[in-house]
């Protein structure tokens, strides 16, 4: 069945200069700096984004006074509450350092938390770095004590965690899919399965029928086994065969990867698109094709899933599922407030996904004696709309 596209204005998590502005503003809120702000030059690297885009959010920030100069000009100070005392803090707990490698998404969870927390007076602390569950549980209960009001937590929040915020009452809300296999504490999600729906709606309508799927973390990750389990329904409903063979039970690893695109090349019969559970795994599944001599998306198409920042500027733009990052944290924000409050009743919230297609797909045109490729002749995002 073919699907028309409607064509739309380029869709990004956000352009250069306004995600720029976005996340400066939140990281210096959050005092991720430690009052110090590097130069623009190591701003431009820490966060993948251009370094006019940038230096263009420093020169707002210092016209709104939120930063100034140093004398020398090499690198900015700031004091956000200098003329305001806060109303209260609030905790953003994630298990990595956000500007760290792919995390972009946790990246836009934590601007639209902070910018909504921050609208209502409320300072929030990055709590982060952990090296054990134990070591977590420590740093939370260190910053409730500090008089951290409540948390959010943007990471795979484990049994133990959850029982020990339940058992000392601190309010508390799950962002994200890493873990929404509980129903002890609300949690703002994505839908899953509606958007691995799309991706094959949208692949089928291309005219693929052998489509694989690489995933990692089964064990680890509700959100990517939920994924996969989307990809295997969808694909018997329309009595297409599922490919496993790629899908990894071991949480991510600098193999995984390789170890997939290994196991592509060896298929007898090779899928002409392979879904991926997350923009990440596309991309380097996308990079160790390459390796061995496979061109994506001329030999095979790549489909990443939740719109990573840095999925749509690497070579080739990844069609991808949107999640909606940014009003997930506010609505997280929302939900927290409320709990605050008072203790709410834990709810699951979904937002609804959107289908963003880039330049990592082709569509199969069916002749008699052979399947070729084409290029779609799409230069710019597209929002699919059914």
């Amino acid at each position: 069945m073919a699907i028309s596209l409607k064509k739309s204005t380029i869709r990004l998590s956000s352009d250069s200069k306004d995600r720029a502005i976005a996340l400066m503003k939140s990281l210096i809120r959050v005092n991720y700096f430690k009052n110090v702000i590097p130069s623009e030059i190591e701003l431009s690297r820490q966060l993948r984004i251009p370094r006019s885009a940038i230096g263009f959010a420093m020169q707002i920030l210092q016209a709104e006074k939120l930063v100034t100069r140093s004398a020398d000009g090499q690198s900015w100070t700031y004091n956000v509450w200098e003329h305001q005392a806060p109303a209260g803090k609030v905790g953003f707990v994630v298990n990595v350092n956000i500007l760290g490698g792919w995390y972009s998404v946790f990246q836009d969870w934590l601007v639209g938390f902070e910018q909504l927390m921050f609208s209502e007076s409320y300072q929030t602390e990055l709590i982060y770095d952990f090296i054990s569950v134990e070591n977590k549980i420590e740093k939370i209960d260190k910053a409730w004590q500090g008089g951290v009001m409540g948390f959010v937590f943007a990471s795979r929040t484990e049994q133990s965690l959850r029982s020990h915020l339940i058992h000392s009452e601190m309010p508390s809300v799950i962002v994200g899919s890493a873990t929404i296999e509980q129903e002890e504490l609300g949690c703002i999600t994505m839908n899953n399965r509606m958007g691995l729906s799309k991706i094959i709606r949208f692949l089928t309508g291309q005219n693929h029928t052998d489509i694989g799927y690489y995933t990692v973390g089964l064990e680890y990750h509700d959100g990517f086994r939920e994924r996969y389990y989307a990809y295997q329904y969808e694909m018997n409903q329309r009595g297409l065969t599922p490919h496993l063979e790629m899908a990894q039970s071991e949480a991510h690893s600098e193999i995984s990867a390789k170890r997939a695109a290994e196991m592509y090349y060896s298929m007898p019969k090779k899928p002409s698109v392979i879904v991926c559970g997350s923009d990440r795994e596309a991309y380097e599944l996308a990079t160790e094709l390459k390796h061995l001599g496979i061109e994506v998306p001329h030999q095979v198409g790549v489909t990443g899933f939740d719109n990573n920042h840095y999925g749509q500027i690497l070579e080739p733009a990844m069609t991808t599922i949107d999640i909606s990052a940014v009003e997930m944290g506010r609505v997280a924000a929302n939900y927290l407030l409320n709990e605050m409050q008072v203790r709410q009743m834990p709810i699951k919230i979904e937002l609804p996904t959107e289908l963003i297609t880039r330049n990592s797909v082709h569509p199969v045109i069916t002749g008699r004696k052979q399947q070729k490729t084409q290029v779609l002749g799409v230069e710019s995002s597209q929002i699919i709309s059914y």
